[in-house]
């Protein structure tokens, strides 16, 4: 009986909750197409060539395009830009999701951390 009652509890508690209210995105008041704001965090070829040294992109290109393998320094360089960007817009933690060749996924979690941030407490 307890089991039945813990059941019709949650379908209450279901029921009777509040309707969500979802604002959409505005700019001057106005409605904002998703095609304005989709991808904006997304660090995307664009914001890599302006972020990184052209020799680095360059050789990025060359990698991706399967002419080259990538270095160490083009790797370092990458790595960088793409902490710099993110931190520049708020992030805290970082996550990297990869999908191994054994049919399933694997996420590793990070924080960006700053040794001067602790010190000042």
């Amino acid at each position: 009986m307890a089991l039945n009652s813990a059941r019709v509890d949650t379908l209450r508690d279901i029921v009777s909750r509040p309707t969500r209210s979802i604002s959409y995105p505005k700019k001057d008041g106005k409605s904002v197409y998703t095609s304005e704001f989709f991808g904006e965090n997304v660090f995307d070829l664009k914001k890599m060539a302006n972020a990184l040294p052209k020799p680095a992109f360059a050789n990025f290109l060359k990698q991706m395009r399967g002419r080259q393998a990538l270095d160490r320094a083009t790797a370092d360089a990458v790595a960088h830009a793409v902490r710099i960007w993110a931190m520049d817009r708020g992030a805290t933690h970082f996550t990297h999701w990869f999908q191994p060749q054994t049919g399933t996924t694997a996420e590793k979690h990070d924080a960006f951390l700053s040794v001067d941030l602790y010190r000042r407490w």
